[in-house]
């Protein structure tokens, strides 16, 4: 059970990054994580998250992202782990209620995908990682999707269980319909 919740602990912090559900009939966001716990995959999500873009600016330079993730909002359908997710040993959502990521750097790579250079906040830990995207931007919505892997021992998140990966597999998706 212990490890079980490290490991949703840690697909937390990734879905830095992104991950929620829909929040309102204009903006759509899933931030969704899996991680392993003996040799079983755990699969949980994230209710509230937060994503702000400018990528309306010409000039892919001038382009911003940034988003959070309200660690509270843990979900893995198993309301015992999700309260020990919340826990010191794992998110430690009463010293940090928040992940955050922020995007510095967009590198396109092909029509539509991008490398995207950013700052991930778990806890009190911040990292720099490189993950690949997906930016559609058509007439009617801007759509981000990502899937990144990130390793939870990097964050402080579960300790060093030996039975739960160190690996959370987390994925994105954004979707903003415009007026």
């Amino acid at each position: 059970m212990k490890k079980i919740k490290t490991a949703l602990v840690l697909f937390t912090g990734l879905m830095l990054s992104f991950i929620g559900n829909a929040q309102d009939l204009k903006t759509q966001i899933s931030v969704d994580f899996k991680i392993k716990n003996l040799g079983i995959n755990v699969d949980g999500f994230f209710k509230s998250a937060t994503i702000t873009t400018n990528f309306n600016a010409k000039d892919i330079s001038q382009w911003t992202l940034s988003g959070s993730v309200k660690v509270n909002s843990i979900s893995t359908g198993n309301k015992k782990r999700d309260a020990h997710l919340l826990e010191v040993d794992y998110f430690d959502a009463n010293t940090y209620p928040e992940i955050v990521i922020e995007a510095n750097n967009f590198k396109k790579v092909s029509e539509n995908n991008y490398d995207v250079t950013l700052n991930l906040t778990i806890k009190k830990t911040t990292k720099t990682i490189t993950i690949p995207m997906q930016i559609i931007d058509n007439d009617s919505s801007l759509t981000l999707k990502t899937y990144f892997e990130i390793n939870r021992r990097d964050y402080g998140v579960g300790g060093s269980s030996f039975v739960l990966s160190s690996i959370a597999k987390i994925n994105v998706n954004h979707t903003l319909k415009k007026e």
